[in-house]
């Protein structure tokens, strides 16, 4: 690679371009034989969607169930509440048949004035095997994603993504900097330590005194808030406590309905280490500049850790180009989320960090079974080993807020339903990466195996993404809200930060530490809020 540390020119800074606009479609007869489609332009782009309608039109099922078949030019902004003020606008007002958008849980149990259900039940797409194929679309779904999928028993939406959210890091500015990747959060932090330490010297010194890149200037962006706050805290408390606390009940008293959820030791234990990172080893500046220019700092080196989703690249591709052909060429890649060091509180055979490490490096060396440990390590019990190993199998994932519904008035239904059922599709998968960039379905597919040619044009954080999802049986999606086994939050409306940011709480300026926010979350459910909470739940 090529290595710079010289700003941005005015062309460069020029490529940060904006992606809330809208298309403007021809009106066309609201027919059985015409599939409308509306997509919210949000990281992956539209044009995946584009690629599959060509795709779909081509497969010879379609042409003979619809030998009439019009799909329009798709329609398309960045309105986080378009799509479903557009669902909830009725027919009169709506003729699209299919969203593809950003959404709570909310519409799938949302009726309108005579009690009609706003969207169509998606049991005949789940329940049927995939064009094609021998697998039910339900049983290619994984498992998590399927579950969040259902309410009351009914599958009312489906998911249009599958996204890896973590930390990205500079692996070419780790290696010249003599760094490695941390297996723990202390690692982490003394990482981010020895970068800002004035006195050291490498044979390059690097010359930024903060190791983190970050924007707090849009809520929606607070990558740290949404992808490492819950992954540690449930590392920590393991997942059937950080599950509790979505379901009400205190993982230590056993109460339920308990607003004491929110004194989860693992809340706390995850914001001490957030608040380290942001507040001493953050980007100074972060409250006075967009995400999409944090971005682009960190892909010209500023920075050498980023919480971000694999649409990174996708949403950049324009910019990447652009600096690539400015000598700004990083490698940038996943690193396996850091094990909160804390977990060893919660251990009884693993209690110092050196015998924490040693476990991780035997299982990222693909031990799996308790059985499998190498003698070395034989003082540790197997109740410490499932611990550590599903710390070290987390996921944590938004994709369940990238839902498609077909409206239940939708006059192409049917045709709507089948291109879902078609996105299930290998062929569509492939299609979905290569169009992407890399990025996934939240279906079961190893593209390493089926397209290799494919696999190998992806940049570093798809290969690692793919890696990660097709490495583990195990691989568990942390999800924050899962179906309707957490009614507090599903009808209840409980929130796991109910207020403030974390990001901006905590960076330089913020006001705030971790002490502080935490009681702030719990002070916020006091009296009648957490009464109203239980009530708009049913639980009182």
């Amino acid at each position: 690679m090529k290595k710079a540390f010289a700003r941005a020119t005015a062309a460069l800074m020029a490529m940060v371009i904006p992606f809330s606009f809208a298309a403007c479609t021809e009106k066309v007869p609201d027919t059985e034989d015409v599939l409308e489609i509306y997509i919210q332009d949000l990281g992956y782009g539209t044009q995946w969607l584009e690629d599959e309608i060509a795709l779909f039109k081509e497969q010879a099922w379609v042409k003979e169930k619809y030998p009439n078949l019009v799909i329009p030019d798709i329609s398309y902004n960045s309105e986080y509440s378009y799509g479903a003020n557009q669902i909830k606008a009725g027919k009169q007002a709506n003729s699209v048949d299919l969203f593809f958008i950003s959404a709570d849980y909310d519409l799938q149990s949302a009726v309108d004035a005579s009690g009609e259900r706003y969207i169509a039940d998606l049991n005949d797409v789940f329940n049927q095997n995939v064009p094609g194929e021998e697998i039910l679309y339900k049983d290619k779904m994984f498992d998590e994603f399927e579950m969040s999928c259902q309410y009351d028993g009914t599958y009312w939406s489906t998911l249009w993504t599958c996204a890896y959210e973590g930390i990205l890091y500079n692996a070419d500015l780790f290696e010249e900097l003599g760094l490695s990747v941390p297996r723990t959060t202390n690692e982490l932090i003394t990482l981010c330590r020895t970068v800002s330490d004035p006195n050291r010297t490498t044979k390059d010194a690097y010359d930024k005194t903060y190791t983190v890149m970050l924007s707090t200037s849009r809520t929606e962006a607070a990558y740290w808030q949404y992808m490492a706050f819950p992954t540690w805290w449930a590392q920590y408390e393991g997942l059937e406590n950080y599950y509790n606390f979505y379901k009400g009940i205190d993982s230590v008293t056993g109460t339920l309905d308990s607003r004491d959820v929110f004194l989860q030791q693992g809340r706390r234990e995850s914001l001490d280490v957030l608040y380290t990172l942001i507040h001493d080893y953050s980007f100074v500046g972060a409250g006075s500049i967009d995400f999409i220019e944090a971005q682009q700092r960190f892909l010209m080196g500023d920075g050498l850790i980023m919480a971000n989703g694999d649409w990174f690249y996708e949403e950049m591709r324009t910019t990447v180009e652009g600096l690539k052909a400015n000598g700004y060429d990083y490698d940038i890649r996943y690193m396996k989320t850091p094990i909160i060091s804390s977990i060893v509180e919660n251990l009884t055979t693993v209690t110092e960090e050196s015998q924490l490490t040693a476990l991780i490096d035997a299982i990222d060396g693909g031990v799996n079974v308790y059985a499998d440990l190498p003698a070395a390590l034989s003082y540790v019990s197997e109740a410490d080993f499932d611990r550590v190993y599903e710390a070290r199998t987390f996921v944590y994932t938004e994709s369940y807020l990238h839902q498609a519904f077909v409206p239940s008035y939708a006059t192409g239904k049917e045709v709507a339903k089948d291109f879902l059922r078609f996105l299930a599709t290998d062929i569509a998968i492939n299609q979905y990466m290569e169009s992407t960039g890399g990025a996934t379905l939240p279906f079961g597919y190893d593209v390493s195996e089926k397209d290799p040619e494919l696999y190998e044009s992806f940049d570093g954080i798809q290969k690692y993404r793919d890696e990660i999802y097709n490495s583990s049986e195990d691989l568990t999606f942390v999800l924050p809200t899962r179906y309707e086994e957490f009614p507090l939050v599903y009808l209840g409306g409980m929130k796991s930060v109910p207020v403030g940011i974390i990001d901006s709480s905590f960076s330089q300026g913020g006001g705030k530490d971790a002490e502080t926010f935490f009681n702030e979350q719990a002070d916020y459910y006091s009296g009648s809020t957490w009464d109203d909470v239980l009530r708009n739940a049913g639980r009182k």
